[in-house]
């Protein structure tokens, strides 16, 4: 069964480890100054590990992105995304 509900993902970079990794949340309360919505790891529903590093191509860490958005999309039931 899918959800109607808008899932907010952000991918995000770890500068310390040169790594990327999704987040994604349910949540569109949260906003900063500008009205854009805040995707933190205490509000987010899904945090993906580190699905590739800043060293890689563009094209392997878009790669990397789709894939992991689709393993989001069946875990948490929805295919409404909305990149942040």
């Amino acid at each position: 069964m899918q959800t109607a509900c808008t899932a907010y993902a952000k991918v995000l970079v770890n500068k310390r480890l040169n790594t990327v990794r999704l987040l994604v949340t349910f949540d569109s309360t949260k906003r900063d100054k500008n009205g854009n919505i805040i995707v933190t790891v205490k509000n987010c529903a899904y945090a993906s590990g580190d699905i590739a590093t800043l060293e890689s191509s563009a094209e392997y860490r878009a790669q990397q992105v789709a894939r992991t958005i689709a393993h989001a999309k069946a875990v948490l039931r929805t295919d409404n995304f909305m990149l942040v």
